[in-house]
């Protein structure tokens, strides 16, 4: 994950698979970000090689952080043509701003060049992953009727998961 803090909006793209196990880091940065002041953000799936339920449901949850923030504003841009069919499945085209055709952020995308810098890497325990993961497949459940019944079970394991080890769930 890189991120370069521009002007007016925090760019953030995902080089390789966005996963369970990036979710937590990219759910941290962007509301580290937003309690110092930032409120447009910009995912750049560019680079991004596929996309899993937890990552999907973890944009879903930013985005309704960031919507909080005063003009808040979450851009999902460079997606390819399966990680756009993997949001319209689920239901997210409708939710998140989902740029298909490239169309905004022109100059922001020129400016990049070298700003792009390394996330802060935080390694997760498996209480944590598990209560990421329980985030965001509770938020893809709610997202769209549909989806309550794709993830019910993925849901209920990561409840009973939690339960079992002993951590207080989301």
């Amino acid at each position: 994950m890189l991120f370069a803090s521009l002007p007016h909006v925090v760019w953030i793209r995902i080089d390789g698979k966005g996963s369970f196990e990036i979710s937590g880091q990219l759910r941290d940065f962007v509301i580290r970000k937003i309690e110092t002041g930032s409120a447009q953000f910009v995912i750049d799936l560019d680079r991004c090689t596929g996309m899993d339920s937890t990552f999907m449901g973890t944009l879903l949850g930013i985005s309704k952080e960031v919507a909080r923030t005063t003009s808040g504003l979450l851009d999902v841009v460079n997606a390819n043509g399966r990680s756009v069919q993997l949001l319209k499945n689920l239901g997210l085209t409708s939710i998140l701003s989902v740029d298909e055709k490239a169309e905004r952020w022109i100059t922001e995308r020129q400016q990049l060049g070298q700003e792009l810098s390394a996330c802060d890497s935080v390694k997760l325990d498996k209480q944590a992953t598990a209560n990421i993961m329980l985030e965001a497949h509770e938020a893809l459940a709610d997202a769209q009727p549909e989806n309550a019944a794709r993830f019910e079970d993925v849901i209920h394991f990561l409840k009973k998961d939690l339960k079992v080890n002993g951590s207080a769930a989301c």
